[in-house]
C-alpha cells in the first residue's frame, strides 16, 4: 500500500492502509489504528503523527525513498 498524508482531528497522519486490526498483537514497535472518514473505517498503520501539515509532507518524501 502507498503511504499517503490525511488529516484526522488536529494532526496529519502519515500512513498507509493495512489488514491488520489494532487489536493483534502479532505487530512489534508499529502504531496501527482505526479511522473513520466519510463514514467509512480503515485499519492504518501510522508512520507518524504530525501537528502541521507541513511536516507531514516532509516526513512523507522520507518514508516514500527506496
Amino acid at each position: 500500500m502507498k503511504w499517503k498524508v490525511i488529516a484526522y482531528g488536529d494532526s496529519h497522519l502519515v500512513c498507509r492502509k493495512t489488514w491488520h486490526s489494532p487489536l493483534w498483537m502479532g505487530i512489534v514497535k508499529k502504531d496501527i489504528r482505526t479511522v473513520t472518514l466519510k463514514n467509512r473505517t480503515f485499519s492504518v498503520e501510522v508512520f507518524a503523527d504530525c501537528s502541521t501539515s507541513e511536516l507531514a509532507h516532509k516526513l512523507l518524501k522520507l518514508v516514500e525513498r527506496p
